[in-house]
């Protein structure tokens, strides 16, 4: 970017994760493989007829007085499919083999054949394991297998009648019927596979679409058996309840522990939440709580749904569970700061309310005096205005509608200057180390000043003891890099985990010995975002805190990406509004 030029960049400030994508074609984690049904029958049918074909060859060994067309047959039996049938065996232990789905029927059928042509005698037992076969290769290899097979049974049984003795020959009486039954089981068995294919299939996607529904939903869900003993759990049931698979089959009261009030549910003659969940406010759920990790309350939305059995009675129970942990946090954050702003607003405005009163009352009062009034309202009318820029530029945040145009800007001149300001304003005196030839940064030059002065004011408040204030900068690899740290109370790591957050305060008692509205470093985190930067926080309780913001040194600003368009239309035009919907006061409709 040429020096003097500048970029205007629009911030939303998102909230939401970017959508996970699955990776087509990727293994599918924790899913063990099957046998389909169709693999399952080859199988069997296999060792079934091999089993028949070496009883065949062993009852032909034995049989005493054997010949002619009999010993030819069972010569052929043993020498001929026995061996087929072996090789098809060992080729259904194959997966997706094709021999072990066509070889096998297909040897069938000349095995068949050769019966019925030297055994002529038998030729209605034949015409019986035709159908047979053919109705197995329709179910494992489909309608064209079994069209192939039933043309290949008609014709064969024609050759060997053709060839049959005249007193052994078929009738046309009985081949007839015989064509007929071949071509009825084709079609019907045919539809009525594919029919129970669909279903198949489709009871799969739902189910496949049901697990994927359940694995990904944030609610818990848990399912229980009549008695109360948990039978399935989703991920995130296992999650809001902090414990694994040993949840399965133990009592729904010891997994999840819930209480109403100050009253632990009983689930030993039912489930008290579908008793609650039959008022009109049942889609809303049930607040409860349980017990979490360390002992701390965990809130919950639950409610649950009865699964009848066959006889009516309740088989199982589902239960649904949304941990509001967050939500009652915002809620709890935003009574306070209700109570934290009204008391910043009342000081103000009660020196200022004191002051013009008295001079209401004296209409000649003393120059001094005059004085010192008009410069404890004009210092805390400051104060006022100070606390609503800083309602309105959070506000202007969370829309997506503050500006911030990034043009190369000087970091030293805006430290030494609010630092001076500092000195003037509160009498502190910080140590300033800022590195020799500091390379400018690509950075809106008020975003960076409202910045700093937040983290001054930020250091001098939780150094009430008069603590030093340190503040660095230095340059590193395409960015530059400013340190202000206090001596003050600290935090410890959950205080430090949450003091970016809107509303929160690292002191959140009833003391309040600090002050302040709890959305200062929540702009400080918004604004260095918004310039492409990062803001991190060091923290020790009882020993200080350093925050530590980075920022594009300016040479490499056109590198800087991730910043959305913003959303037009949207915030709150007055400064009253925007403080009743900081606090959660929904406007009146127009009557």
């Amino acid at each position: 970017m040429a020096p003097g030029t500048s970029r205007v960049v629009h911030v939303r400030i998102s909230l939401l994760a970017p959508p996970v994508t699955a990776r087509p074609g990727g293994p599918r984690l924790g899913v063990r493989p099957f046998l389909t049904p169709d693999a399952v029958a080859v199988r069997v049918a296999a060792r079934i007829r091999v089993a028949v074909a070496i009883g065949v060859a062993a009852t032909g060994s034995f049989l005493p007085h054997v010949s002619g067309r009999r010993a030819s047959l069972l010569l052929l039996l043993g020498l001929l499919w026995l061996p087929w049938s072996c090789i098809v065996l060992f080729a259904a232990d194959r997966a997706g083999n094709d021999l072990a789905f066509f070889g096998g029927p297909i040897g069938d059928v000349l095995a068949l054949f050769a019966v019925q042509a030297l055994a002529p005698v038998s030729a209605p037992t034949v015409l019986l394991g035709y159908l047979i076969v053919i109705a197995f290769a329709l179910y494992t290899g489909g309608r064209s297998l079994a069209a192939f097979l039933g043309s290949a049974a008609l014709g064969l049984t024609a050759i060997a009648s053709a060839y049959a003795p005249g007193d052994e020959r078929l009738s046309s009486a009985a081949l007839v019927p015989f064509s007929a039954a071949v071509v009825a089981l084709v079609f019907l068995l045919d539809r009525t596979i594919t029919l129970q294919r669909q279903a198949t299939a489709r009871s799969e996607r739902l189910q496949g679409k049901s697990d994927a529904i359940l694995a990904r939903v944030a609610d818990g869900v848990v399912v229980t058996d009549g008695s109360s003993r948990v039978l399935q759990c989703n991920p995130a049931a296992h999650r809001i309840v902090g414990r694994g698979q040993d949840v399965i089959g133990r009592s729904c009261v010891d997994v999840l522990g819930l209480h109403v009030g100050e009253r632990a549910l009983d689930c030993s003659s039912g489930c008290p939440l579908m008793v609650a969940g039959a008022g009109p406010d049942a889609d809303l759920g049930e607040e409860v709580w349980r017990y979490g990790e360390g002992g701390r309350r965990q809130p919950l939305l639950a409610n649950a749904s009865a699964v009848a059995g066959p006889d009516g009675t309740v088989a199982e129970v589902v239960h649904s569970l949304r941990d509001v942990t967050r939500l009652k946090q915002a809620e709890e954050a935003k009574t306070l700061f209700l109570a934290t702003a009204s008391h910043e607003l009342r000081t103000p405005l009660t020196v200022i309310a004191g002051f013009a009163s008295t001079l209401l009352s004296d209409p000649e009062p003393d120059t001094r005096f005059l004085v010192d009034a008009l410069t404890a309202i004009a210092r805390r009318a400051e104060e006022l205005n100070r606390i609503v820029d800083r309602l309105l530029l959070s506000s202007r945040i969370e829309a997506g509608r503050v500006e911030v145009v990034l043009e190369p800007v000087s970091i030293e001149a805006i430290l030494r200057e609010r630092l001076h300001a500092l000195a003037t304003a509160t009498g502190r005196i910080a140590s300033c180390e800022i590195e020799p030839d500091l390379p400018r940064v690509s950075a809106s030059e008020d975003a960076v000043t409202t910045v700093v002065d937040h983290l001054f004011e930020n250091a001098v408040k939780y150094s009430p003891e008069g603590g030093l204030i340190e503040v660095t900068a230095r340059a590193l690899t395409g960015w530059v890099e400013i340190r202000v740290r206090d001596h003050g109370i600290g935090m410890d790591r959950e205080q430090a985990k949450h003091c970016f957050d809107k509303f929160w305060q690292a002191e959140s008692t009833a003391e309040r010995r600090f002050g302040g509205t709890g959305i200062g470093l929540y702009i400080v985190f918004s604004l260095v975002e918004a310039m492409g930067g990062r803001v991190e926080v060091e923290s020790t309780h009882g020993e200080g805190t350093t925050f530590v913001v980075t920022l594009r040194q300016a040479t490499d600003v056109d590198r800087a990406s991730g910043i959305a368009e913003s959303a037009s239309g949207v915030g709150e035009p007055t400064s009253i509004r925007e403080f009743m919907r900081q606090i959660g006061v929904p406007e009146r409709s127009a009557p």
